[in-house]
C-alpha cells in the first residue's frame, strides 16, 4: 500500500514499557473476563485486558504478573491469537519438522507451526518453548508479523532515530528493524533510552507491543477484507478467493496483465505443488479491477479430480493470491491462507 498517514518521529527512542497510555485497540477484545487484579490503572491495562489471554497467562490466582519474564510459547500462542491466523492443513503438521524441543501434545505447538508457516517465526533448530524471550527477539517477531499482515507494503519515514544508550548490545542483524520498529512506535517509553536488548521482555511489554501491532495492522489493512476458502467435491477442489471493499470510497487495483488472482498449492516444507496460473495464458495489456463500496468481488477456480488426486496425499494447506497494487489498500504478496469449508 502506498496511502498511508504518515508516521513521525520521536526525537529520542525509548523501551517498550514506558509508563505511558497504550494506544487505542482496533480489534476486538476478548469477549471473556481477563480475571487479573493487578492491572487497574497501569500504564498497560488496556493492553492487558484486550491481549491478556485467560488461556494463556492466567494460573487461577486472579494476577496477571505483568514483571513476570514471558516465555516464548506465551508470547507465540498471544501473537497467534492476537492476529487471528488460521491456516488449514490437508496433512497433519508435525512441529518435530522445526523443532526438536517441541512435541505435537504441547500446548501452543499448532499456533507456533502457524507462525512458522507464515514466516512470523523464523528460528531455527530449536525453540526454547519456556525460555525466556529476548526483547530484541519480540521485537523481530513482530516486525515479521507487520511484514506478514501487510505484506511489506507501509511507509517508513527515512530518518534514522536518536541511538539507544546501549546499543552496541543489540545484534547487528536486528539493528535496522529495532530502528524501524521505533520510527513505527511500536516500542517506545523511558527517559533512560536503554532498550536492554537481551533482558526477557515482561507480560505488560508483550501485550503492549501486540496492542501498537494490532492497531498499526488494522490501521493499515482494516477498510478492505480480503479472504480465501476451499472444499473438496467429488474428488475435486473448489478454490475462491473475496474481496470486499468497506473503505467508503473506489478502491482499484491495478494489474500488469490480464491475469487478476492466482491459487497455488504447497507441502509440509513450503514446496509448491500446483499453481493455477502456471498453464494459462495472460494478455500482457494492463488491466485494473474496480470494486465500489460495500460490493465484493469474488474468484473461483475447480481443480478437477485429475489434477487435484495425485496431489492431494502431498498437499498441505492452499494459498489464495491478487495478482496486482493498489493505492488503497495493503496486498499481502505472501498470498491470503485458505480456510476449509
Amino acid at each position: 500500500m502506498k496511502r498511508i498517514a504518515l508516521l513521525f518521529v520521536l526525537v529520542t527512542a525509548i523501551l517498550i514499557g514506558a509508563a505511558m497510555p497504550a494506544m487505542a485497540v482496533v480489534s476486538s477484545a476478548p469477549t471473556e473476563k481477563v480475571p487479573y487484579g493487578d492491572i487497574g490503572g497501569t500504564w498497560f491495562e488496556k493492553s492487558a485486558i484486550s491481549y491478556g489471554y485467560a488461556d494463556v497467562f492466567s494460573d487461577g490466582s486472579g494476577s496477571f504478573y505483568p514483571d513476570r519474564e514471558i516465555t516464548r510459547m506465551e508470547f507465540a500462542r498471544m501473537l497467534h491469537k492476537a492476529l487471528d491466523i488460521h491456516i488449514e492443513y490437508f496433512a497433519a503438521p508435525n512441529i518435530k519438522d522445526y523443532y526438536s524441543d517441541v512435541e505435537n501434545s504441547d500446548s501452543g505447538a499448532s499456533q507456533l507451526y502457524d507462525l512458522v508457516t507464515t514466516g512470523i517465526i523464523d528460528f531455527k533448530g530449536s525453540f526454547s518453548p519456556n525460555g525466556k524471550l529476548d526483547r530484541e527477539d519480540m521485537i523481530h517477531i513482530v516486525m515479521n508479523a507487520l511484514n506478514y499482515m501487510t505484506g511489506g507494503n507501509y511507509a517508513v519515514i527515512d530518518i534514522m532515530p536518536a541511538p539507544f544508550a546501549d546499543d552496541d548490545k543489540i545484534s547487528d542483524s536486528k539493528k535496522a528493524e529495532i530502528y524501524k520498529s521505533v520510527v513505527l512506535k511500536l516500542i517506545n517509553g523511558s527517559d533512560n533510552n536503554m532498550l536492554l536488548p537481551k533482558n526477557g521482555a515482561t507480560r505488560a511489554e508483550a501485550v503492549t507491543v501486540a496492542d501498537r501491532l494490532i492497531e498499526l495492522v488494522n490501521r493499515l489493512t482494516h477498510k478492505v477484507i480480503v479472504s480465501s476458502t476451499f472444499r473438496e467435491d467429488n474428488g475435486s477442489l473448489n478454490m475462491s478467493l473475496s474481496i470486499t471493499n468497506k473503505s467508503g470510497e473506489t478502491v482499484k487495483i491495478n494489474h500488469t496483465s490480464s491475469q487478476k488472482f492466482d491459487f497455488k498449492l504447497f507441502d509440509l516444507e513450503g514446496n509448491i505443488l500446483y499453481t493455477w496460473s502456471a498453464d494459462k495464458f495472460f494478455s500482457m495489456a494492463l488491466t485494473s479491477t474496480e470494486i465500489k463500496n460495500g460490493e465484493t468481488v469474488e474468484y473461483s477456480i475447480v481443480i478437477d479430480s485429475a489434477a487435484f488426486g495425485p496431489l492431494k496425499s502431498k498437499m498441505a494447506y492452499a494459498k489464495a493470491y491478487i495478482t496486482g497494487t493498489s493505492e488503497n489498500f495493503s496486498i499481502i504478496s505472501e498470498g491470503y491462507s485458505s480456510n476449509r469449508v
